[in-house]
C-alpha cells in the first residue's frame, strides 16, 4: 500500500452511496490482509503525530488537537478494510 492507494480509497469512500469499496473488492485476500497491516500502522503513526504536535488532557481523556484529517482518513480506510475482511470471512492479521 502506498499513500496514493490510501488517498484513492478515501476519495472513493466519501462518495455518496458508496456501500462497498470497489478498490478493496478488487484486491486478493492476501493483498487485503496486507492492506490491513499497512493501514493499521499508518493509523497508529497519524495518532502519534497528532499527540506529539498538539494534545492535552481533559479530565482522564487525551484530546488530540492536530493532524485530524489524516487521522480520520486512516480510520475510515481501516474500518472499510475491516468490513471487507468480515464480508470475505477472513481473519484479521496480527499487526506487530
Amino acid at each position: 500500500m502506498n499513500l496514493q492507494f490510501l488517498e484513492d480509497l478515501c476519495n472513493e469512500l466519501v462518495q455518496p452511496g458508496c456501500e462497498r469499496s470497489s478498490i478493496l473488492a478488487a484486491l486478493s485476500d492476501a493483498e487485503l490482509q496486507d492492506a490491513y497491516v499497512d493501514v493499521s500502522r499508518q493509523f497508529g503513526l497519524e495518532l502519534v503525530f497528532g499527540v506529539y504536535e498538539h494534545s492535552h488532557w481533559l479530565s482522564d481523556l487525551l484530546v488530540i488537537g492536530s493532524n485530524l484529517g489524516p487521522i480520520h482518513a486512516s480510520q475510515t480506510a481501516f474500518y472499510a478494510i475491516l468490513l471487507e475482511l468480515d464480508r470475505r470471512g477472513l481473519d484479521w492479521p496480527d499487526v506487530a
